[in-house]
């Protein structure tokens, strides 16, 4: 069965900080704004940080600059550095969405294959296509900080003596 969405990206770093920086870094990439609103935050409040605990159970949150939380889902499947599975849901929805992530070694880094599925499930059949407009705009901010890290991890290279 297909997914609902698949996007694939590449970034220039090996699968073990391509997943960290997806994990833990997450609050530094994740964009605060695009052409949707990428949080879950209430009316009057803004977002603080969004997160992964990283482990089996683990929450998948946002933290509001009122001090409230969402939890957006779980982690389902926590292998570093090659596979992360967990539930999205909107507050709205019926259902939670399954988002799950493959990242596999390549010659120039890491291939990143993004697939979520469940909208059916969850009432929202139509928001499939919507999603993979911001889920391509959330990718793109990964991919550019993931380039940013590789790009300072070259001119660190570069100036330290050998």
């Amino acid at each position: 069965m297909m997914p609902d969405l698949r996007l694939t990206v590449i970034v220039p770093l090996p699968p073990e900080q391509a997943f960290d920086t997806f994990v833990q870094g997450m609050d530094i990439w994740w964009p605060r704004r695009g052409v949707f609103p990428y949080s879950f935050a209430p009316a009057g409040t803004g977002n603080l940080h969004i997160r992964f605990e990283p482990q089996v159970g683990g929450r998948y949150y946002e933290t509001f600059l009122d001090e409230s939380e969402y939890e957006i889902g779980r982690i389902t499947l926590f292998q570093p550095p090659t596979r992360l599975t967990y539930t999205w849901q909107d507050p709205t929805w019926q259902n939670e969405t399954r988002i799950a992530l493959a990242f596999t070694e390549e010659a120039s880094g890491t291939r990143v294959v993004y697939e979520q599925d469940g909208f059916d499930q969850a009432g929202v059949p139509d928001l499939a296509a919507y999603y993979r407009i911001g889920c391509r705009q959330t990718l793109s901010a990964y991919v550019a900080h993931c380039q940013a890290l590789y790009e300072l991890g070259q001119l660190s290279q570069a100036a330290s003596p050998n």
